[in-house]
């Protein structure tokens, strides 16, 4: 029997945890299948572009906030969406980091923004079908339980 290699595409993502008075800024956007998502402000990151300039560029488009002074919080890498049309490796950085403006977001996606006190965030995560989207997968949200909770690790391994 030979061993096939597979080449898995490659997905990188910048988000920001921006705070302000125990509150954690969330992004709302509307699925696919309806339903709005609640996540953090930040995207894929373009080819050649470092995972800072994709979390000041994405957080600027969804947001309309400028940020300054990125400081590294995490990384969570390793295979996602196993065995479905998007199976991807990972690569996703999350920062803290200073802003300043007002809340205007450019991206059509974009449906609203809100400030969520730390102890609510955990319930506005939607975990489920679709089946195919890694933002609904509880494992992307470690992460960001354990920053709300003051316990952030610096790697996640999936």
């Amino acid at each position: 029997m030979s061993h096939l290699s597979r080449t898995l595409p490659i997905k990188r993502a910048a988000h920001v945890y921006l705070v302000q008075n125990g509150q954690l800024l969330l992004v709302e956007e509307r699925m696919d299948d309806g339903s709005i998502f609640y996540g953090l402000p930040g995207g894929k990151a373009h080819a050649g572009e470092t995972l800072g300039d994709a979390a000041v560029r994405q957080v600027l488009h969804e947001t309309g906030l400028s940020v300054t002074d990125l400081a590294f919080v995490s990384l969570l890498e390793g295979e996602l969406l196993t065995g479905t049309r998007n199976e991807c490796y990972a690569t996703f950085a999350r920062f803290t980091a200073e802003f300043s403006g007002d809340l205007a977001p450019t991206d059509p996606e974009v449906v609203g923004l809100k400030w969520v006190p730390f102890e609510q965030v955990e319930a506005l995560v939607r975990y489920g079908p679709p089946p195919e989207v890694e933002e609904r997968n509880p494992l992307i949200w470690v992460p960001t339980r354990d920053f709300l909770r003051g316990q952030p690790r610096a790697y996640y391994p999936i």
